[in-house]
């Protein structure tokens, strides 16, 4: 990718999506709150707000929730391209997300459907047999990695 073989290729970067197609890149080799920290004052988010990050297929990842000491590279995995989402919390304790990527219906329609249907339980878990990060732990309790 470059020519020059004093400019190295970052080795460890996800991309974020939000905004009006607009997109960049992150190193997730840190403490998670550091992470969600600095893509809100990238993307030009007030601190207060609470964002997360969904999988292209719309499955939230769930940093918010992470260890605030746990590293995000734990959980992300590299080189792969995340959409900013809103958290609000609603009266009754469930959470509802928004996806901050103003062409996602477009662009991604799957991920679209299934951010602005998530069904959240009081704890603000995600009600879905199909998230792929329940799968991926525990598989990776079992000794597999799907």
């Amino acid at each position: 990718m470059y020519d020059n073989p004093a400019v190295q290729e970052p080795s460890m970067f996800i991309k974020v999506l939000y905004g009006d197609n607009e997109e960049a890149l992150f190193n997730p080799n840190c403490r998670t709150l550091l992470l969600l920290e600095h893509i809100k004052e990238k993307v030009g988010y007030q601190p207060e707000i609470d964002i997360d990050l969904s999988d292209e297929n719309g499955f939230i990842v769930h940093l918010l929730r992470s260890p605030p000491l746990q590293y995000a590279s734990d959980v992300l995995e590299s080189r792969r391209t995340f959409i900013l989402v809103k958290v609000s919390k609603n009266e009754d304790g469930s959470e509802s997300v928004e996806p901050m990527l103003n062409n996602l219906r477009a662009n991604r329609p799957n991920a679209f459907e299934r951010l602005t249907s998530s069904n959240y339980d009081s704890r603000g878990q995600v009600m879905d047999v199909g998230d792929k990060r329940l799968n991926r732990q525990k598989s990776k309790k079992s000794g597999k990695r799907r």
